[in-house]
């Protein structure tokens, strides 16, 4: 059984840092390629990829909040 991955990515044109799962991503990246003339505004940018748990410690570091050992 595998375990869904998970994506910390940044926004450029509003500078959101957002957490998706794979298929989200997967789609963000699909449509990115099918864009007629690429908009490095729109791209998102990966910051970190592994599971649930590990994402969520990475946007918690980013965002300034105490992570709970």
């Amino acid at each position: 059984m595998s375990r869904e991955q998970y994506y910390l990515c940044r926004v450029p044109s509003t500078k959101l840092v957002i957490i998706l799962k794979e298929g989200d991503y997967n789609y963000m990246r699909n449509h990115e390629r099918s864009l007629r003339v690429p908009d490095p505004e729109y791209n998102i940018v990966l910051l970190a990829q592994g599971y649930k748990e590990e994402v969520k410690a990475f946007y918690e570091l980013i965002n300034g909040k105490e992570l709970n050992v």
